[in-house]
């Protein structure tokens, strides 16, 4: 276990390298893979080259260098990994499962054959024996997944071995996680051959694309018909738009109908995308209300709208299957979270540009801008925030069910905002010293709604007849 100060460390070393410019990662990279596979002694090249991994795997294309021993091993379960912190879907492994199962062949498995595998194979890169060096990986990967498919089989009969190895591996994730890539390794050519056919990322699975992966799906279900889900889960990982996964689906099933692309192997690439849905929709429903991070629920909106609409120009979703109804439900489960959101921006930002009554009128005396102080940075961080998100929810509003309280917002915020603009300039131009600082923040502040809003040329008149305001 890492002790607190060797995760201070990591943390430090890992903001440090994220600031690096691609270049710099990907000379970093060759430069520690190209001393360790020379035998340099005096720097931590396993723990920086780990911290690397997560960041070049983000950069598209080829990455240069000298892969080590492990890089090899993972290669056919790159397209996989995610990051540490993201919970796994299926067909996905967490990064920090690489560690585990590699300590787990080193100590357990194959404590003799592996260090013979890894010199040879850093014997053939450095000689630059290409044939060479396939051949040695390709052991390396047959031998590490007998070892593991043998053990993970002994743990399906044994309960107690069972929870022996899910202490070793972090778990009952982490022994799935290595279940995972016990399977993938047992297919690893086919993997390989499937990330040289396809670029990274892939912007658009065109149908050229569509039918060198069935052919090659097609090839791996003869040999292995329980583990080719794997290279559809491979073609996912390097997809910008995951949804595009179902076009193999339908390419597969010869329909574009939900039911019957449901019936089929490939149904889980559909199950998937429904279940994010799903955990987002849930995910929003749980927040606490007002205490929402509202960038990321923007986000999320955005991710929900792409599926969704992803899902339906895909394949054609009938109401009445269980496909239609789950999307269906999400997508009202969502909406309601939203409207929640929604409904609480006019109250923040009126907290935001308070008013105080005139006179002793009652509740129906006229108002004024209180500028008695200079505005909260917290009320009008929160508020910018707030009519950030609206301006941002707006063109996904539809596609989320949330249309009709978008449009009752804006609507008034914008009347808000007119009414308090007028009374504030007026206050600019009757007020002196300090109240009038204070108004011209308040002035500012507005500009800002205006412009988080998309108005700039409001904003620009606002601040132009401010500036007359206060000069008269």
């Amino acid at each position: 276990m890492e002790s607190t100060a060797d995760t201070g460390l990591s943390r430090k070393l890992a903001q440090y390298l994220e600031k690096l410019p691609e270049p710099t990662l990907l000379k970093l990279a060759y430069g520690l893979e190209r001393e360790k596979l020379r035998g340099t002694k005096g720097l931590p090249f396993d723990e920086l080259i780990s911290a690397l991994r997560p960041l070049l795997a983000t950069i598209g294309g080829e990455r240069p260098g000298l892969p080590d021993p492990m890089r090899h091993f993972c290669q056919p379960f790159e397209d996989l990994l995610v990051t540490d912190g993201v919970r796994p879907r299926r067909g996905q492994i967490s990064r920090s499962a690489i560690a585990l199962v590699w300590t787990w062949l080193e100590n357990d498995l194959l404590p003799d054959a592996l260090p013979d595998l890894c010199r040879h194979v850093t014997e053939k890169t450095l000689e630059g024996d290409k044939a060479g060096l396939e051949a040695a990986v390709s052991v390396m990967h047959e031998s590490a997944s007998r070892a593991m498919r043998a053990e993970i089989e002994r743990a399906r009969k044994d309960t107690a071995y069972c929870r022996e190895l899910e202490r070793r591996l972090s778990g009952e994730e982490g022994l799935d996680d290595a279940r995972k890539i016990a399977d993938v390794l047992a297919i690893a050519p086919a993997m390989i051959k499937l990330q040289k056919m396809l670029p990274k990322p892939i912007e658009n699975l065109d149908e050229t694309m569509v039918k060198q992966v069935r052919e090659l799906y097609d090839e791996v279900s003869e040999e292995a018909p329980e583990r080719a889900i794997y290279i559809a889960y491979g073609v996912a990982g390097r997809l910008r738009e995951p949804h595009q996964v179902l076009r193999l689906a339908r390419r597969i099933a010869h329909q574009r109908n939900d039911i019957l692309i449901s019936r089929t192997e490939l149904a889980v690439l559909g199950e998937d995308i429904l279940s994010e849905m799903e955990t987002i929709a849930a995910k929003a429903e749980a927040a606490r209300p007002g205490r929402t991070d509202l960038e990321k629920l923007l986000e999320d909106v955005k991710r929900f709208t792409r599926l969704s609409k992803g899902l339906t120009t895909e394949i054609d979703l009938r109401r009445c299957g269980e496909w239609g109804q789950r999307l269906l439900g999400a997508r009202a489960k969502f909406s309601v979270a939203l409207a929640e959101e929604l409904s609480r921006i006019e109250l923040i930002l009126v907290r935001a540009l308070p008013l105080q009554q005139m006179g002793v009128y009652g509740r129906g005396a006229p108002q004024r801008p209180d500028i008695a102080d200079a505005p909260s940075k917290e009320r009008s961080d929160k508020a910018i925030a707030a009519v950030h998100f609206l301006h941002g929810i707006t063109p996904y509003a539809e596609a989320v069910g949330a249309q009709s309280h978008c449009c009752s917002v804006s609507k008034q915020v914008t009347a808000y905002l007119d009414a308090y603009e007028d009374r504030l300039l007026e206050e600019l131009r009757l007020s002196d010293g300090e109240q009038r600082e204070h108004a011209s923040l308040y002035l500012e502040l507005v500009a800002h709604f205006r412009e988080e809003l998309g108005y700039t040329d409001q904003a620009d008149i606002l601040r132009r007849r401010g500036l007359a305001a206060a000069q008269g």
